[in-house]
């Protein structure tokens, strides 16, 4: 047998091939070696998993607040439902251990897809798995298991059938995208992103961009497409309001610049020193004049780029968007820069043998792998208790029943997952609690000028923050409340009984 020849049927399916591995590597990545950061600071699942839960439990979804005393009976737009669902199904059959392999598979799907995408543009696989592995990387910056991950393997799939639509000239295969943005639209406000790729495949055919091999033949198939997912968009419980919604957001400047993590790149941070170096491998190759470079592949890449430089949190959308053309860049200055020695043969040849492989034994290894990251880690899917109030929940009991409490936000999602029964003041969805609430919240718990009006305004009998608010240095010198709890994480507060 040649070297590198797996012509055997034993080998072809024992031997995995390059996809295997690297959604292999995606699942260990986010299971085993990044499986004490799931639950470790950020609180905003519980509140998914508890809307998801209410979903079931009711038959029925909320259009109006259920969850917090201060906006509770408000309308509400019920944007990410069905991704919330789906999470508290998994929840229910698995506990958070089965909503991080859910996440997880989301997230290898994504990853997968710069692959793929990569690999129908014509780059070599092995280019092509290179790139993808930095895509790897680079996702794991908003590695949460939370309805965002919907959106960036939903993304990804996108990428990779209007690459392959756009590759053939066959229209059969966009088919699947309508019901998907039907699901998308459901499950996450990133669905906005599936317009933007049928736009600029649009405008790419109009262009004739060199992705096409038939653009003259593709505006139809791609304009019905982006009008059958137009309409179906608007089948969701909001109808034409999600999209008012979804966009209006990003428009309140206070709430956008308040949000962590839609704050920019640190670049002094090791992930931030990666993406410019991926950012700025796509401009060095254009300028060497060694790659084709078409209107819509330069569209994506800077577009996608602008946005994750705006926020770190698109940096995993940038990777499936923008980072498939940077393999068929990479790939097409080997060729033309003069190195056609014994590299391009040996990814040549690896190229070969990686088209013959079936999934056998990956698909085995895939089921192992799920299971090795969970049964020796299973303690490590949980809401960290040194970040959160886990100890100070399990002690105080049932006493938040007796009256309004005022809650760190970022414990409002673990709250409403550890005790439904307790409405919140606020949580992570500052979206729906608007601009002015969250000035209250943030005046009242940095101890600013009016804080004390605050609490009266909105009868709060209870506190529940983090211990070294400054909120909590007030109420300890204010004899009209009386501490009840503190350990190292939390301190809680209660009003005094009037004399």
């Amino acid at each position: 047998m040649k070297r590198n020849d797996v012509s055997g049927a034993p080998a072809r399916w024992l031997v995995p091939s390059l996809g295997s591995i690297l959604a292999l590597v995606a699942m260990l990545n986010a299971l085993l070696f990044r499986s004490r950061e799931f639950f470790a600071w950020d609180g905003d699942v519980g509140r998914h998993l508890r809307v998801g839960r209410t979903i079931l439990d009711t038959g029925v979804i909320p259009r109006v607040d259920l969850f917090s005393h201060t906006r509770g009976g408000t309308p509400f737009v019920p944007y990410e439902w069905l991704s919330e669902v789906v999470t508290a199904a998994v929840h229910l059959a698995g506990g958070l251990p089965g909503v991080a392999v859910l996440s997880a598979l989301l997230y290898a799907t994504a990853v997968l897809g710069v692959y793929r995408a990569g690999d129908a543009l014509g780059a070599r696989r092995m280019i092509a798995f290179s790139v993808a592995t930095l895509a790897l990387v680079l996702q794991s910056v908003h590695l949460l298991p939370r309805p965002h991950l919907f959106t960036t393997a939903l993304a990804a799939i996108f990428v990779v059938v209007l690459i392959r639509f756009a590759r053939t000239g066959r229209p059969w295969l966009l088919a699947p995208l309508p019901p998907l943005m039907l699901v998308w639209a459901n499950s996450h406000g990133g669905f906005l992103i599936g317009f933007i790729l049928l736009l600029a495949f649009i405008a790419g055919a109009l262009f004739r961009s060199s992705e096409f091999c038939k653009p003259h033949r593709a505006l139809r198939p791609l304009t019905l497409v982006l009008a059958l997912c137009s309409v179906l968009s608007l089948v969701n419980p909001a109808g034409p309001e999600l999209w008012t919604h979804t966009t209006g957001y990003l428009g309140i400047d206070f709430l956008v610049d308040a949000t962590q993590e839609y704050g920019s790149v640190d670049f002094h941070a090791g992930y931030g020193k990666l993406f410019f170096l991926v950012l700025f491998a796509g401009p060095v190759l254009w300028m060497t004049g060694r790659v084709r470079v078409s209107i819509l592949a330069a569209g994506l890449y800077l577009f996608f780029a602008a946005t994750a430089l705006h926020s770190a949190r698109n940096i995993p959308l940038f990777t499936v968007c923008s980072l498939p053309w940077l393999a068929i860049w990479i790939d097409q200055a080997l060729q033309r820069g003069g190195t056609r020695g014994k590299l391009l043969a040996r990814l040549d040849r690896w190229e070969r043998a990686d088209r013959q492989l079936k999934p056998g034994a990956a698909a085995v290894a895939f089921v192992y792998v799920i299971w090795f990251a969970l049964v020796p880690n299973r303690d490590a899917y949980r809401f960290d208790p040194t970040v959160f109030p886990v100890e100070a929940m399990e002690i105080l009991g049932g006493n938040f029943g007796s009256g309004h409490v005022f809650n760190q936000l970022t414990w409002g999602g673990y709250l409403l997952y550890a005790r439904p029964d307790i409405p919140v003041f606020i949580d992570g969805q500052t979206d729906f609690y608007g601009e002015e609430l969250s000035r209250d919240y943030l005046a009242a718990v940095k101890g600013h000028a009016g804080w004390n009006d605050v609490l009266v305004r909105y009868d709060i009998e209870w506190t529940l923050l983090e211990r070294a608010e400054p909120l909590n240095q007030l109420l300890d010198l204010d004899p009209g409340w009386d501490r009840v709890y503190a350990d190292g994480v939390a301190s809680a507060y209660r009003r005094a009984p009037a004399n």
